[in-house]
């Protein structure tokens, strides 16, 4: 059902404090990933797993999910071959969706699970299309 850890999500207060320490430790940038009105977000290979750093720039999301802190895991991702089929396997544990329908990034479909139904940890379910 969950094929591999795709990423492991990290909200940073300054991405660019966590560039220069992920590169500093010898991570290899991948991408950047930026929606000026919400967040920046950089990816960095780490073995067969990335690390993605997001800076959210909008006031009310960013104390939401940063809060205080300087640094938190926010999310682990998963690939999936069928992202309809294991939302409905979720959905039959009591485990709900941030959004009604998939989100596109990129050449991905993505749910973000809700925290509070899924043991505490948002999880995103990633289908590579193409």
């Amino acid at each position: 059902m969950l094929k591999q850890v795709d990423h492991v999500g990290i909200i940073v207060d300054d991405i660019k404090e966590a560039r220069k320490f992920l590169t500093q430790v010898g991570m290899e940038h991948q991408r950047d990933l930026d929606y000026p009105e919400r967040l920046h977000a950089s990816f960095y290979q780490c073995g067969q797993i990335q690390i993605e750093v997001i800076e959210i720039t909008e006031p009310y999301e960013r104390e939401r999910r940063l809060g205080g802190a300087k640094a938190r895991i926010e999310h682990i991702a998963f690939e999936v071959d069928d992202l309809a089929e294991v939302m409905t396997f979720f959905a039959s544990l009591g485990v709900k969706a941030q959004t009604h329908a998939p989100v596109k990034v990129g050449d991905s479909l993505n749910y973000w699970t809700v925290g509070d139904t899924s043991d505490g940890v948002v999880y995103q379910l990633i289908q590579r299309q193409g």
